[in-house]
């Protein structure tokens, strides 16, 4: 199939196998997976620009069936999503100036990566260290380990910080001040900004740790959030040309489908459960950087060279970044052209790096919701022989 606005030509049933896996997984832990959708469209042959704003128009449409869902449950806290996302534009604004710095200095893909480093192995190693301190618990107490409520910080803040305005919501069974949910919204959005993601993976644990609200209310607020974010980017990306919206619409046909199982599985987890999930999916995405960071050094060997090589053969700027998915022409430039043979070892082993940290992302989201879409049916199962013995009994 054609894509007529980016040029690509793919298959839709890839499409719409990205769009399920992502829609089940966004539905299961209240993220929008950009993450993981733009490196599998990208490995698609969409190009970066396309596929990140093509990620975006699909994740306001997915969010809206997934948050519906989570609705019916009680997951959603209207008033701290409102009170965040006022936070969050704000944030947002303020990483997308500081990334226009960092690009202006040349710098911003390296800074971006090790602030991707930096926070997903902080937040992987802190949630599967509180998870596993929560089994220990459990097995000493006896008890079983349901949710982990509340931290030192999120009390902190709920007791400490309590500066009017304060507000109770009900869903997420907390009182705390106006000014906190804006800041984490802010702080969130901020690193969001900075990023270029929409900040669920960052959300979602901060309403955890830092608001104090249960696992399932942030992952049903969150996406809350998401649907109107997301409209908003894909609203920003559509008005710059750079959403194929045939691939956006065949993507959530198989979102839409998909979220109502991820959604519904929430029903049949504990909130722990979820966390533990959630935290080895954020490990897996930061392995998908470390790679990519480790690919980075590798091109830096031949990448000013062949930039300035390039431009003296004809090329245009904007036309340079492409090359780099050409093995056979780089091959041509860097060691026939260029006599460097060295360097064309340095660009293949970046070629693969990139490639293998883009398959993991896309292995790791089949993986993860064939697994979700296996608890899905467990418990559907689970309830339908309760209620048969139920009816029997009686």
């Amino acid at each position: 199939m054609y894509m007529p606005i980016s040029g690509a030509e793919i298959s839709p049933w890839p499409l719409v196998m990205i769009g399920f896996c992502v829609g089940v997984i966004g539905g299961y832990f209240g993220i929008g997976g950009a993450f993981m959708v733009t490196p599998a469209l990208n490995i698609f042959g969409f190009p970066m620009a396309y596929a990140i704003g093509t990620d975006m128009a699909h994740i306001a449409g997915k969010s809206i069936v997934a948050t519906f869902r989570h609705w019916r449950f009680g997951h959603v806290s209207i008033i701290i999503a409102l009170l965040m996302i006022i936070g969050t534009f704000a944030g947002i604004e303020a990483g997308a100036q500081m990334i226009r710095w960092l690009t202006r200095l040349g710098i911003a893909g390296p800074v971006v990566r090790w602030i991707y480093i930096g926070i997903l192995g902080f937040l992987a190693i802190y949630m599967f260290s509180e998870y596993f301190k929560a089994r220990k618990k459990e097995r000493e107490t006896g008890v079983k380990a349901k949710d982990v409520v509340g931290t030192p910080l999120s009390r902190f803040f709920q007791k400490d910080v309590a500066v009017p305005p304060v507000v109770h919501c009900k869903v997420a069974g907390i009182t705390i001040s106006v000014w906190v949910v804006i800041f984490v919204g802010c702080l969130t959005g901020f690193v969001a900004g900075v990023l270029g993601v929409g900040g669920g993976f960052l959300r979602v644990p901060a309403l955890m740790y830092i608001v104090g609200t249960p696992t399932k209310v942030a992952v049903g607020t969150d996406l809350f959030e998401v649907m109107i974010s997301g409209a908003y980017g894909a609203f920003s990306y559509s008005a710059k040309g750079a959403v194929e919206l045939k691939a956006a619409v065949i993507m959530l046909l198989g979102a839409a489908f998909g979220a109502q199982f991820g959604t519904l599985t929430t029903k049949y987890v504990y909130g722990l459960f979820i966390r533990f999930l959630f935290a080895l999916t954020i490990a897996l995405a930061c392995t998908s950087v470390i790679m990519r960071q480790i690919a980075y050094y590798f091109e830096k060997v031949y990448w000013s060279a062949l930039e300035a090589h390039a431009l003296a053969a004809g090329y245009s700027k904007d036309a340079i970044p492409a090359l780099k998915n050409n093995m056979q022409l780089m091959q041509q430039m860097l060691v026939t052209e260029m006599n460097q043979p060295g360097w064309f070892t340095s660009y293949t082993t970046y070629y693969w790096l990139t490639k293998a940290s883009q398959y993991l992302m896309l292995g790791s989201a089949l993986g993860l919701s064939a697994y979700i879409l296996y608890l899905c049916f467990k418990g559907m199962a689970k309830e339908r022989r309760e209620k048969a013995s139920a009816s029997v009994a009686k």
